[in-house]
């Protein structure tokens, strides 16, 4: 009896340890797959849709952090011209005044 529960045992420790291993490589490549796209958006993302992102993801403050991001990084590009963090900062403005 005990021979036949050490058995079972054993081929449940090792189906666990594969599965461990195809949940790692999976939450892996998910965070790889997430991280190119985010590079993609980030070289090919036009200062209008980084608004339309911004007001859509209101409340995602990670999301809204990154967009700020790169309302700066495109600011800094444009010297000359309206400032996206300038219409971030006033769609903010917005909202809380809608809010009270």
């Amino acid at each position: 009896m005990s021979l036949f529960v050490s058995n079972v045992t054993s081929l449940f420790s090792g189906d666990l340890a594969t599965i461990s291993a195809t949940i790692r490589s999976a939450g892996r490549d998910i965070l790889i797959a997430d991280i190119d796209l985010a590079h993609q958006e980030a070289e090919g993302i036009a200062p209008a849709e980084i608004v339309t992102r911004y007001v859509a993801a209101r409340g995602d403050y990670r999301i809204q952090a990154w967009l700020r991001e790169l309302a700066a990084e495109a600011d800094a590009a444009q010297p000359f011209g309206p400032r996206l963090v300038d219409e971030l900062d006033t769609l903010d403005a917005l909202s809380l005044t809608a809010a009270a």
